[in-house]
């Protein structure tokens, strides 16, 4: 199957990789190449699987993923087009010219120490919008803007944030309850001050009952680091149905991650949400809960569960004990470090004193610019591209695991979320019953310059941890999943022989002895 744009030729070849796969290389390479120039005009993905001879999903495919990760871009009633941006695409191929490029070079570094890793694949990111919005929201600027006011955060992003959650996640709220931050790791800290205050103030003895601070575990490491700097971290244990309930201290604060629980993915059950609800509802059960809405914006199948606190919502004491917090670190960039809390109405105030106390710590300058991206629709247009682009990763990855993967270990396809997560089966384990695997792997990989994120280490009880790795598919390229799967692969089958060998060897010098 042949067909040619200007000088460039397509060809698509019977057994080998996947269609799609072989357009975008030929895409890449003939923009690589000089055959295909910024501007150039390519035939809608329709004329295009006509001309081939292969359906139109595979072109559509093709041309989805260059658009998502900016190498094409597409007009409405126009057409798509080659980007008129120098891009660095996943296979390292520049549109600018012979020069070492910045985006070149982190290339390279991560080529050097290879990983999954669940953050943001910047190649993708709109660099000529943000940068309108950037040039846009500085021509007249606020003055109180520039004098440093604006203590919990810009008016037009705050109002932007109420319309995008109740618009996409199902949360009411108003601009009054937003308090911009730094990401999550300030918003956590913000609210372990200002909830501390607040349930000391509460009692009215000399003598003060501890708070009781509650995680989930498994969990994000670095948040139990944060949140034990002020005093014990307790346990919420982690099954199908999501957070179980613990039993109550006297004063109960919990951090939990109902709708995609990291590292899990489990989403909480409907049963359940009502055990927690009633929890807060109960006047003889004095509970607090710090809802983490990390990474629910990408689902790829139906849609993300309402949020806890809508739920609490519709209850008057319920409504009082929730907070929200989010981020635009997964969403845009981490360098952006800015995220936001939904307060309860009657905690506002607390909150904005310990902002005070603390001090803030977001960037004010930054959040015009993300007000105006919002504002124009290049936000959702965004996230609806990356949406697409790590439906594709996460596919890819799947069904490299199929191939690769499946003797060892087992998964569930993830309906959303930017990691897949994989167990080792029973079997393997039992080869292995006094080690912790999935450590003693990733120590040795880690020699390699190979990075692996261990499910062991998510836990503070061992003893019942699961074994596995967490596989953040949206940010590596689909070159360094294939590599690191295919060393993890590699590695396996010898380490299983060599343990098969001496076994063997053992049982020989036993018979041998009898």
């Amino acid at each position: 199957m042949k067909y040619a744009i200007g000088s460039l030729r397509f060809s698509l070849n019977e057994g080998g990789v996947a269609y799609y796969q072989q357009l975008i290389e030929q895409i890449t390479q003939g923009i690589a190449s000089g055959e295909l120039s910024v501007g150039d005009r390519l035939p809608s993905s329709r004329a295009l699987a006509v001309s081939l001879g292969v359906s139109r999903s595979t072109t559509s495919r093709a041309y989805d993923q260059l658009v998502a990760e900016g190498v094409l871009v597409s007009e409405e009633k126009r057409g798509v087009f080659v980007s008129t941006l120098p891009v660095v695409g996943r296979r390292g191929i520049s549109i600018s010219d012979g020069k070492k490029t910045r985006n070149q070079i982190q290339s390279r570094q991560k080529i050097e120490k290879m990983g999954f890793d669940s953050g943001v694949d910047v190649s993708a990111f709109p660099a000529k919008e943000w940068s309108t919005s950037m040039r846009r929201s500085w021509l007249n600027p606020d003055m109180a803007l520039l004098q440093g006011g604006y203590q919990t955060g810009y008016p037009a992003l705050k109002d932007a944030i109420v319309d995008y959650l109740y618009r996409v996640r199902g949360l009411e709220c108003m601009a009054e309850q937003i308090i911009i931050t730094a990401g999550n790791r300030d918003s956590l800290i913000l609210l372990q001050h200002a909830l501390s205050r607040l349930l000391e103030s509460k009692q009215r003895t000399s003598k003060k009952t501890p708070i009781s601070w509650w995680l989930e575990s498994p969990t994000y490491p670095p948040m139990r680091e944060i949140l034990s700097q002020k005093g014990e971290i307790l346990t919420i244990h982690v099954d199908d149905e999501g957070p179980s309930l613990p039993n109550d201290r006297p004063i109960n604060v919990g951090v939990i991650t109902p709708n995609r629980q990291y590292p899990l993915g489990t989403s909480i059950s409907s049963q359940r949400r009502q055990q927690w609800l009633q929890k807060l509802v109960d006047a003889s059960s004095n509970w607090w809960l710090v809802e983490d809405d990390y990474d629910n914006e990408f689902v790829y199948q139906g849609r993300s569960d309402v949020p806890f606190m809508q739920t609490a919502s519709l209850h008057e004491r319920a409504r009082d004990r929730v907070c929200f917090v989010g981020s635009f670190s997964k969403v845009l960039f981490r360098g952006l470090r800015l995220g936001f809390i939904v307060a309860p109405e009657k905690q506002v105030d607390l909150i904005k004193q310990s902002q005070v106390t603390l001090g803030s710590s977001s960037s004010l300058p930054v959040q015009p610019a993300v007000a105006d991206f919002m504002i124009q629709g290049s936000f959702d247009r965004h996230i609806n591209r990356m949406r697409r682009h790590y439906r594709i990763k996460r596919d890819f990855l799947l069904a490299l695991l199929t191939e690769k993967l499946s003797p060892w270990f087992e998964w569930k396809k993830p309906r959303g979320g930017m990691h897949v997560l994989i167990e080792f089966k029973a079997d393997v384990l039992g080869v292995f019953p006094d080690e912790c695997l999935d450590r003693r792997i990733a120590t040795e990989l880690s020699l390699k310059n190979v990075h692996l994120s261990t499910l062991s280490s998510h836990y503070v009880d061992q003893a019942i941890a699961r074994q596995g790795f967490v596989l953040g598919f949206s940010g590596p390229t689909e070159s360094v999943m294939s590599q690191v799967v295919c060393t993890l692969q590699v590695y396996l089958q010898k380490c299983m022989k060599n343990e098969s060998s001496r076994n063997v060897n053992i049982e020989s010098i036993i018979m041998q002895s009898g």
